[in-house]
């Protein structure tokens, strides 16, 4: 969202809602008390495509998360062989009661 925002009176919520809707349509709203910046308002759609990139940017720091720890353990010698990984894996799943 790379629109710029509009700023209105919180008194135009009360006056003129319908237009300050039709506006979060077009890009975010700040509402101002007294002067300043006191609420920013989206419309519905923006702040869903905000929640999915939030999420989705919370999903890529999970795996970089994933990567960086995989990487220190192979700085830290801390590897086996896919040999020994499978066979270990393997005599867990044996051991499970099911």
């Amino acid at each position: 969202m790379d629109r710029g925002i509009s700023i209105r009176p919180s008194k135009d919520i009360r006056t003129n809602y319908a237009g300050i809707s039709a506006l979060t349509r077009k890009n975010p709203v700040a509402i101002t008390v007294n002067g300043k910046e006191d609420t920013v308002l989206l419309s519905h759609e923006d702040f869903r495509e905000q929640l999915a990139y939030i999420s989705e940017l919370e999903a890529k720091l999970a795996v970089y998360a994933h990567l960086a720890q995989a990487m220190d353990d192979i700085k830290l010698g801390r590897t086996q062989d896919a040999d020994s990984a499978f066979s270990d894996i393997l005599g867990e799943l044996e051991n499970l009661d099911v």
